[in-house]
């Protein structure tokens, strides 16, 4: 990975070195790890509910795209719980995650959205509109 600094001098360091790389729209409170790394209710947010612990024991949950190809093969990117300025997107490099821990699937993906509209069309054999 590369990152420039605030004076223009860009450094190179590798995956294993990284905990978390936030990605943010204004600088802020660095408090990823310590306020609300975890979801308190189910999220609505459609993706996989996912719960990471890290090397170091810490634990972050996150949302993860339903779709397997958007996932990079260095890591994750996940949206975490209270999404604000200083903490829009999260990417967790595979090496500092030591376990992962499905928690949910939150809303739908597209192909059981299409094969339940198939399935709706086919089964409506003689059903009150009422019950659809």
């Amino acid at each position: 990975m590369e990152f420039m600094s605030l004076d223009g001098n860009i450094q190179q360091i590798s995956y294993a070195e990284v905990k978390a790389l936030c990605f943010v729209s204004d600088t802020g409170s660095t408090d990823l790890f310590t306020d609300h790394s975890l979801f308190e209710r189910r999220p609505k947010v459609p993706g996989l509910w996912t719960r990471f612990t890290l090397r170091d024991a810490d634990r972050l949950d996150g949302i993860l795209s339903h779709n397997l190809i958007e996932w990079p093969a260095s890591g994750y990117l996940i949206t975490p719980p209270r999404v604000g300025i200083s903490r829009q997107r999260v990417f967790l490099p595979r090496a500092a995650v030591a376990a992962t821990e499905l928690r949910g699937v939150v809303g739908a993906s597209a192909i059981s959205v299409l094969t339940n509209a198939k399935a709706k069309t086919v089964v409506r054999t003689g059903q009150l509109s009422m019950f659809d």
